[in-house]
């Protein structure tokens, strides 16, 4: 016969949620892991008190009725949904007249499903788009635009257009891969944050009319040098003020601001814009969430743009926020450990 101790030794040993139970459902026993996630004493207690789901119950009487292992998913409603997976074992073959019912928290999982599942139909969305254009192009000028020079011509130049934004999209993609695949690993070099700042200006400053001296520093000097990938972090601020750039009316100025605090360097990048509601705000590191969808694709976007910034300042053990107010801009901070 099973003594208490032993029961309780066997529930101790499981990583996970794990109680034994009486054959008519009466808590025996229960581990920490079962006893914080109901945040109560559990021993004592009957189980359809603790776990009002039809479903676990369901799960014992299987248990017991056929003495096999038996599993089942259960949504536990906590601080917020958790998805579990059950399982309830007899313990009769070792002598002992209960049940061991145990939760493996499974939500994670679940989660990434989802969010390739999501990932999988954003990235044929994307590519149907530009993909039917060009089947429509083609068919048009194998067929009534054959021997029509201009529109040819015209037609081309949509091929274009669909194909320069199909390899962005594609670019990005490889990207965001590759920063999520290393996002664990900290970057080794030293980085000049001014003198990068200054570089992505001359740059943008250069690569269209409506961007040049538009852009504003304040950075002080003397700076330290802080842990980097000199590539990646050009890449978050070339990013970052462009969209400033772009998504402000012409001829505003767009301020970048670096300001060192004890063990941080903050670098602020404010426009004039028309700013960002607020329920936007939350999802606009997302892959392909954009504010508008038209006006993002007419500029060249990918919606990948802040998703790819996320992952390289996480990487950076960097931080990023997002400040907005519709009819006055946005103010962008992005915070570096030294």
């Amino acid at each position: 016969m099973m003594d208490m101790n032993m029961r309780q030794a066997i529930a101790d040993a499981l990583p996970h949620p794990a109680l034994i139970l009486t054959l008519d459902y009466k808590i025996k026993c229960a581990n920490g892991f079962a006893e914080s996630l109901f945040e109560t004493k559990l021993a004592g207690l009957d189980f359809v008190r603790v776990l009002r789901q039809p479903g676990a119950i369901e799960c014992l009487d299987k248990a017991v009725k056929t003495g096999k292992l038996k599993t089942c998913d259960l949504v536990l409603h906590l601080q917020t949904p958790r998805t579990f997976k059950a399982s309830a074992a007899s313990l009769a073959s070792i002598g002992a007249d209960c049940i061991l019912f145990t939760l493996t928290d499974i939500s994670a999982e679940i989660d990434a499903e989802k969010s390739r599942s999501t990932f999988v139909a954003n990235v044929s969305h994307e590519l149907r788009s530009p993909l039917t254009s060009l089947m429509g192009i083609v068919e048009t000028l194998q067929g009534p635009a054959r021997n029509d020079e201009k529109a040819r011509d015209n037609f081309l130049d949509m091929m274009h257009g669909e194909t320069r934004r199909m390899s962005r999209l594609v670019g990005d993609l490889l990207s965001l891969s590759k920063f999520e695949a290393k996002e664990h690993v900290t970057p080794k070099g030293e980085v000049d944050i001014p003198r990068l700042i200054r570089r992505v200006i001359a740059v943008l400053n250069e690569s269209k009319p409506e961007y040049r001296n538009r852009i504003i520093l304040n950075a002080p000097d003397g700076l330290p040098y802080i842990t980097g990938d000199q590539d990646e972090l050009t890449e978050v601020f070339q990013n970052l003020t462009e969209n400033a750039l772009k998504y402000s009316e012409p001829d505003t100025p767009v301020e970048v601001r670096v300001i060192q605090n004890e063990d941080t360097i903050k670098i602020t990048i404010r426009d004039q814009g028309e700013g960002i509601a607020p329920k936007h705000l939350p999802r606009l590191t997302e892959r392909f969430y954009r504010v508008d969808k038209g006006r993002s694709r007419e500029t060249g976007g990918t919606g990948l743009g802040l998703a790819i910034t996320k992952h390289i300042l996480n990487r950076h053990r960097g931080m990023l926020s997002i400040e907005s107010e519709i009819g006055v801009g946005s103010l962008i901070s992005v915070t570096l450990p030294t």
